[in-house]
C-alpha cells in the first residue's frame, strides 16, 4: 500500500436525518488533520479515490449488500454497531474475512462484540466514540445557561393526536398493546420533574430534513455547542446523552418505549445504558430510577452524572490518536 496522507470521514444521506449520525461523525473528525473525502456510510464499497485513513465508528447499515468497504480505505474499527436486522448479511464469509483482516474490532455495544466474536473475529466492547467529544467541545462555567432541554423524550410514546392522525401508528400501538402509553408519558413527566422545569423546558428533536452533508455537519456542531451550555438535558436519544456525559452536561436518560421492538433497540443500548442516570419505565408502567435523588428533579435538585464511561473514553482517545499518527 502506498503512503497514506489523506483522510476520509463518513456521513449519511436520507430524506430525514438524525443529527446523532453526524454527532458520531464529528467524534471521528476531531482526530483528523483534515478531511479530504466525505463518503456516505452506505457507499464505502464503491470508493475508488486515493488511499485514505478512516475511523469507522457508527451504525451499520441499511444496505449490507454494499459491504465490505473498498480496499482503498484503511480503517480503524472502534465503536461499531451492527443493526440486528442485518446480522446475517454482515456475517457472511466475505464480511468475516474482512473483519479478520482489520481486527481487533471495537464495538459500540456488547451485542455487536458477541456477534463478531461468535464468528471467530477478535472483537471487544469499546463504548461509543461520542464519549470523547469533550476533547473538542468544552463546557465552560461562564457559558452555562439556565436552558433545560428535553430532546425527543420517550419518542416512542406516541401522543393520542399522533395515533389518531396515523392509521399505521394506531395499529402498531394496538398490536403491541401500547395504546395507553400517551398517558404514561404524562405520568413520567409529572412524577419526575418539577412544574418549574416542565414549564420552562424547551422540547426539541434530533430529526431534521435532509439538506447536504456539509450543512448537516454544521447543524450537528451547533447542536453540540448548545448541549455543552445547557443546565440540564433530558432525552431518550443515546447520541444526545453520550455527548452530554463527554462534555459534563447533566443528563437524564428516559428509558422507555423500546421493549416492544425486541432486539432492534435493546442491542444498541447493551453496555452504553449503564453509563447514564436513568428513569426506567417498564411495559406495565412501573417507573424507577437508577440514581439517588430525593424528590423531583428541579433547577436546584439535579443528579450528578456518573463517571463509569471515563476509562472507555480515555482508551478510545488513545487508539484514535495512535491510528492517525501512524503512517
Amino acid at each position: 500500500m502506498e503512503e497514506i496522507k489523506k483522510y476520509g470521514l463518513m456521513g449519511c444521506s436520507r430524506k430525514q436525518t438524525n443529527v446523532g449520525d453526524y454527532v458520531q461523525a464529528l467524534a471521528a473528525k476531531q482526530y483528523l488533520p483534515q478531511v479530504d473525502v466525505y463518503r456516505d456510510r452506505e457507499e464505502l464499497n464503491t470508493y475508488e479515490g486515493d488511499y485514505i485513513k478512516m475511523i469507522m465508528n457508527g451504525w451499520y447499515m441499511h444496505n449490507p449488500k454494499n459491504w465490505p468497504p473498498s480496499d482503498k480505505i484503511d480503517p480503524l474499527f472502534v465503536s461499531m454497531h451492527i443493526n440486528s436486522s442485518v446480522y446475517e448479511a454482515m456475517t457472511e464469509e466475505k464480511s468475516v474475512n474482512y473483519f479478520k483482516k482489520h481486527e481487533p474490532i471495537g464495538c459500540r455495544d456488547k451485542a455487536t462484540a458477541k456477534l463478531l466474536s461468535d464468528k471467530g473475529v477478535d472483537a471487544y466492547y469499546s463504548g461509543c466514540l461520542t464519549l470523547t467529544l469533550g476533547r473538542t467541545y468544552k463546557r465552560k462555567p461562564e457559558e452555562i445557561s439556565d436552558e433545560i432541554l428535553f430532546i425527543d423524550p420517550l419518542f416512542h410514546y406516541f401522543s393520542l393526536k399522533e395515533m389518531l392522525n396515523s392509521r399505521m401508528k394506531l395499529l402498531s400501538r394496538i398490536k403491541r398493546r401500547r395504546f395507553f402509553e400517551f398517558m404514561l408519558k404524562k405520568k413520567v413527566f409529572k412524577t419526575q420533574f418539577s412544574e418549574d422545569i416542565l414549564k420552562n423546558a424547551k422540547f426539541i428533536t434530533q430529526v431534521i430534513p435532509e439538506t447536504t452533508i456539509e450543512n448537516n455537519f454544521q447543524i450537528a456542531d451547533e447542536y453540540l455547542k448548545r448541549l455543552s451550555k445547557a443546565k440540564l438535558v433530558v432525552t431518550s436519544r443515546i447520541h444526545c446523552a453520550l455527548p452530554c456525559l463527554a462534555m459534563g452536561t447533566p443528563v437524564v436518560f428516559l428509558n422507555g418505549g423500546f421493549e416492544g421492538f425486541g432486539n432492534r433497540f435493546n442491542s444498541r443500548f447493551d453496555g452504553l445504558i449503564d453509563f447514564f442516570n436513568r428513569v426506567d419505565i417498564s411495559l406495565d408502567g412501573k417507573i424507577t430510577r437508577n440514581f439517588d435523588l430525593a424528590g423531583k428533579i428541579d433547577y436546584n435538585n439535579i443528579p450528578v452524572n456518573k463517571t463509569l464511561h471515563v476509562p472507555f473514553a480515555n482508551d478510545l482517545m488513545a487508539k484514535c490518536e495512535k491510528f492517525i499518527a501512524k503512517n
